[in-house]
């Protein structure tokens, strides 16, 4: 790539030294295996910490009565964000509440565990299939409160 049509800022932003910056996160485990940790727009900074939204995802996927789940940052004006999550239920299963799906989740991955979680009908997927974290900022947006 030698860069963005008629878009110098873009370019810089993305042509770093001569290197493509595709704004991954990665992560090196103690056995040398790199870990997809999400893209740098979508991590969620609370209180210093990064938190990764598939973490708070996968967490949330072990419960028995979650499909599918989507997590992102909420700006908060004392942590920076907080992380909301949205989820959607199995349909034999038995509804759990909000209280216990972040008890659940705070159990697996402590102080990364949702604040809020919000129920939904149906999951927004992007083309590929994948839950749609740009749309649910969009509906954190039109809807703030939970």
């Amino acid at each position: 790539m030698t860069g963005y049509w008629d878009n110098p800022t873009a370019t810089a932003e993305t042509l770093v030294e001569g290197w493509l910056d595709t704004g991954d996160e990665m992560r090196l485990d103690d056995d040398g295996y790199l870990w997809f940790c999400g893209r740098r727009k979508q991590i969620i900074v609370h209180d210093g910490s990064n938190i990764c939204p598939q973490d708070v995802e996968d967490a949330l996927c072990e419960h028995s009565a979650v499909e599918l789940a989507g997590a992102i940052g909420i700006h908060d004006l004392m942590h920076g964000e907080n992380v909301r999550a949205y989820v959607t239920l199995k349909e034999a299963a038995s509804v759990p509440t909000v209280p216990e799906l972040i008890s659940f989740s705070r159990e697996r991955i402590g102080y990364k565990a949702p604040e809020d979680i919000v129920v939904l009908a149906e999951m927004p997927l992007n083309p590929s299939g994948k839950v749609d974290r740009v749309a649910l900022k969009a509906m954190a947006a039109e809807a703030p409160a939970s």
